[in-house]
């Protein structure tokens, strides 16, 4: 798995996986350090791309020094400073929109064209919990199943249960007592914004609506918990998880491309949010794909 570890006081994840730089979370108080020192690491271990998550005010540093602009999430920090998602290219390969890619961009428009998941009928005995430390061995053993690989180790039990004690919030749908399909919402309570990621449902139980109960339900804790926006990092090739964004009220913010490895290839990604609640106030950890 790639290394996760602080940089220039910066968080920041990167290995031959995804073959990328990923700064997950920004130290504002050095940016031009951050700048310097994550290029210079991408470099060395060559690696086609860096990728960052970023406030508004830190944007002019990195488009200067070559950043472009790939999605952007309004109110994303404290529901007050927008959210850039910014890349820099290394190699001219990585840096290219396929032709499948161009298709998938040009799909998004078509979405509300779809069955609404949302207004699917559900089994009558589906309920959405949240998953405990107990649920760490089944759920990875989903995970294995579905992801060949996966750019965070929830294949492993234990990491499963090291996310769980850190904050992050997995949620299941259980049905004749089996977990079905599971959900996480990675929490940034300094940034009152949260992930809704990690979405799995065993094959059998597709096309019920279950990923989009789960998503409701998580939107609501969310919500009731003060967080102020929602987001999620999706694959470009899940039409079905896009469409269960988009119909859950999500607003499409850009497309991420080359940017994750997942099922054995590094793919392109999808930026959806939703606001949860209003400007400014207060409240009380996110990775990302």
């Amino acid at each position: 798995m790639d290394t996760i570890e602080t940089l220039q006081g910066s968080l920041i994840q990167h290995g031959p996986h995804s073959d990328r730089v990923y700064v997950m979370r920004l130290n504002t108080a050095d940016v031009p350090g951050l700048l310097s020192s994550v290029e210079a690491l991408a470099r060395d271990r060559g690696y086609g791309k860096i990728f960052a998550k970023i406030p508004a005010e830190a944007w002019p540093a990195f488009k200067s020094d070559g950043y472009v602009e790939e999605a952007m999430v309004p109110g994303f920090f404290n529901g007050r400073s927008d959210g850039h998602f910014v890349a820099k290219y290394l190699s001219a390969e990585r840096q290219a929109l396929t032709p499948a890619d161009k298709r998938l961009q040009d799909a998004f428009a078509g979405l509300e064209e779809m069955a609404d998941p949302a207004g699917r009928t559900n089994p009558s005995d589906v309920q959405v919990a949240p998953a405990t430390l107990s649920d760490a061995g089944a759920m990875s053993a989903i995970y294995r199943q579905l992801f060949p690989s996966y750019p965070f180790p929830i294949h492993d039990p234990a990491c499963l249960e090291g996310m769980m004690r850190e904050g992050v919030r997995y949620f299941c749908i259980r049905l004749h007592g089996d977990i079905v399909a599971m959900a996480a919402a990675e929490v940034d309570a300094e940034a009152e914004n949260v992930e809704m990621t990690d979405f799995a449902t065993r094959p059998e139980w597709r096309g019920r609506g279950l990923a989009g109960a789960l998503l409701r339900h998580m939107d609501g804790n969310m919500r009731a918990d003060g967080i102020r926006t929602a987001y999620t990092i999706a694959r470009a090739t899940s039409r079905g998880m896009n469409a269960v964004f988009e119909h859950n009220g999500y607003r499409y913010a850009g497309f991420l491309k080359n940017n994750t490895q997942i099922g054995g290839t590094i793919e392109s990604m999808t930026v959806w949010y939703k606001r949860l609640a209003g400007e400014g106030g207060c409240h009380t950890g996110g990775t990302g794909l």
